[in-house]
């Protein structure tokens, strides 16, 4: 148990913005949750092992693509607020509060790759001189932060909840959506004990203006996040597999997912799409089935989501095929213009995106891709290098399908009749985001194609 007069010390340095905060990883969440606590009045020092990320930082360039960041990061690196090391005692040793925010990738098998927190826990333990407070972001099974990063935090000697304060709070970020900030967010804090709980959430209600909720344990608030992600995984695969269903009874699935949404209680709509990509939703769920395994408690309806949502980019591909050879075209020989390259719209991040999927299976078709993405100037899948095309327009030229995989607000405005004149003849748009209407398609000479729509 710390002493009243450590945890107190603490939260006064919070209030004050005296305290010196450390985040460790300058990510997609790291950096947002720097800029948050330096705008709060804090000084930030950022620590991140590659060093071109940690140049740009120095430099005030912001690399990710968080609209609070880019607009606040110059001024607070300028007013020395902000500084990034690649070393972390650098970074950790003189702070009062640190922040983790690590990657937690899947390894080869499949199952939860920890070793970015195992380093850092290594590296802090060494760093724990004084009363912190010490927060884990990154994104993992119940049970993480008590039985995988307290050992290697006390490996140095010091005691969580005595000697430091041990926090488990998951990281909340909208990448890509400038209407929610880092700051507006709702946060969940959960600690070792009374006081590291008390010292987090002063900490969090310090840095943002979003509401700040405690619970029971770290465990508690690590459960939260991974069913937030299952939520969305195995409600995307339902609707992913009604929408093949309903495609073949000739009902437009999309009309009546939104005549449901209409109910305004006890229904929350979700949309099918090519697939499932980006760096939480592909990959959380399976933190927990790990673990669920360990209990000898599999999680089947996970399973079964995965099985669905792998479908997604094979069924595009089948359905396409279908409606090449219906047009008295061959796979071999015939050219798909795809648009969209990143997993979701108004971003360049092409993790674990459909588009990839759907090119490495037109690929082994013998189909010819030519791609378009106005964020992403090239991809490379299985060892070739797709380079995205000047324009909408100029990847059509000489096209048989226009294929779209990621909901970029630009596609809206596709001029139909200039893509239609630029194509071969019979030509396709599939539409799997359902971004345009089937009689401005089919209006401008267009066969219209779309994910759970007939």
């Amino acid at each position: 148990m710390p002493s009243q007069v450590a945890v107190n010390d603490l939260v006064r340095k919070i209030k004050s913005k005296q305290a010196r905060v450390c985040v460790v990883g300058l990510g997609y969440v790291g950096v947002p949750l720097s800029v948050a606590s330096a705008e709060a009045g804090f000084n930030v020092a950022g620590v991140d092992t590659d060093r071109d990320k940690v140049g740009k930082l120095n430099a005030g360039l912001c690399y990710v693509e968080d609209a609070y960041s880019e607009k606040l990061l110059p001024s607070l690196v300028s007013a020395d607020k902000i500084h990034a090391f690649s070393s972390l005692k650098q970074g950790a040793e003189q702070a009062d509060v640190i922040i983790i925010c690590v990657p937690t990738p899947l390894d080869k098998k499949g199952g939860p790759d920890l070793s970015y927190v195992k380093s850092v826990g290594r590296g802090l333990a060494g760093c724990l001189s004084g009363y912190k407070l010490v927060i884990l972001e990154s994104t993992s099974y119940p049970g993480t932060t008590q039985e995988v990063l307290q050992p290697l935090l006390e490996h140095g000697g010091k005691r969580a909840g005595r000697d430091f304060a041990l926090v488990y709070s998951p990281e909340r970020i909208d990448y890509g959506n400038p209407r929610h900030s880092v700051k507006d967010i709702n946060k969940v804090v959960g600690g070792i004990d009374e006081a590291s709980t008390k010292v987090g959430t002063q900490f969090y209600k310090s840095i943002l203006s979003a509401p700040v909720t405690s619970v029971s344990s770290p465990a508690v608030a690590e459960a939260a996040k991974i069913l937030e992600n299952i939520f969305r995984y195995v409600n995307i695969a339902l609707v992913n597999e009604l929408s093949i269903l309903h495609e073949a009874l000739g009902v437009d699935f999309i009309e009546a997912i939104d005549a449901a949404a209409t109910k305004p209680f006890g229904f929350m709509p979700h949309y099918p799409g090519p697939g499932i990509g980006g760096h939480c939703i592909p990959k959380d769920p399976f933190y927990l089935v790990y673990k669920a395994k360990q209990t000898g408690l599999p999680l089947r309806l996970v399973s079964a989501a995965e099985e669905v949502n792998k479908l997604m980019p094979v069924h595009v591909v089948s359905r396409l095929l279908s409606a090449l050879k219906v047009s008295g075209k061959k796979p071999e020989g015939s050219t798909v213009a795809l648009w969209g390259l990143a997993y979701k719209g108004e971003v360049r991040d092409t993790r674990r995106s459909p588009a990839l999927e759907v090119i490495r299976s037109l690929e082994k078709r013998k189909v010819r891709v030519v791609v378009y993405d106005p964020y992403v100037p090239k991809v490379s899948v299985d060892g070739k290098t797709y380079p995205s095309a000047s324009s909408p327009e100029s990847a059509v030229k000489g096209a048989d399908c226009v294929l779209i995989t990621t909901n970029h607000n630009a596609f809206r405005k596709a001029r139909l009749k200039l893509v239609r004149r630029m194509m071969n003849r019979r030509p396709i748009l599939f539409d799997t985001k359902n971004m345009l209407k089937r009689v401005d398609c089919e209006n401008a000479g267009l066969t219209y194609l779309s994910v759970g729509r007939p």
